[in-house]
């Protein structure tokens, strides 16, 4: 049996592995930024249902989720358009979501990236917003893409750098850039302020792949 041969099957074994914790793990760190998304706008929300200042917005968001597949997808288009603190937010989270849910990745992450664009969206939303197209297109895209998607985010004081640098080490891996990928995940688990999942899932892939 040639060493060719048994460096392929282990290099297959780990890939395997890498991806049954991606699987583990994926839905979570989408989870958090979603959770995060909803505490922080559900906030600005309450605060401007209180003032009567978005009541047509309130119903015209109420309306679209009781609405079925693609209905909600269209009636939330008027939503994300008014530019309305809160339920733009709110309502371009939930159309990516139900898009992705679909299977249509191309149109979630087109959904995101339109938010990103606009002025009127603080950073921190734009911040989660990156972060979930990241992950959506981690599949389809050379690590080059992502990394140049989370910049802003890799380079600044922003709290979700550690889950972007994680994000970024995963599409290392599937890009075969094994050694930088060490290096991230190692610098992510020797880093005081990196958040304790984040830590510990960092030793999980170490342990895969070293």
């Amino acid at each position: 049996m040639s060493d060719a041969f048994i460096r392929e099957v282990d290099e297959d074994l780990r890939q395997k592995q890498i991806n049954s914790l991606w699987k583990k793990y994926g839905k979570f760190i989408i989870g958090i930024a979603v959770g995060i998304v909803l505490l922080v706008s559900g906030r600005a929300l309450y605060s401007s249902f209180i003032e009567n200042k978005y009541i047509e917005q309130a119903n015209a968001f109420s309306n679209a989720v009781k609405l079925n597949g693609s209905e909600i997808t269209a009636a939330l288009g008027p939503v994300i358009a008014s530019d309305v603190d809160g339920y733009e937010i709110v309502a371009t989270f939930k159309k990516a979501e139900l898009e992705t849910a679909a299977k249509n990745i191309q149109a979630a992450v087109a959904t995101l990236d339109q938010f990103i664009k606009s002025g009127t969206v603080d950073t921190v939303y734009k911040d989660i917003a990156n972060i979930q197209a990241a992950i959506l297109e981690l599949d389809t895209v050379p690590s080059d893409v992502v990394r140049a998607r989370l910049s802003l985010i890799l380079n600044g004081t922003s709290k979700f750098k550690y889950i972007a640098n994680e994000i970024l080490a995963l599409s290392e891996l599937r890009n075969d850039e094994v050694e930088a990928a060490i290096l991230r995940l190692e610098a992510l688990v020797v880093d005081a302020e990196s958040p304790a999942g984040v830590k510990n899932r960092a030793d999980q892939y170490l342990s895969v792949i070293k």
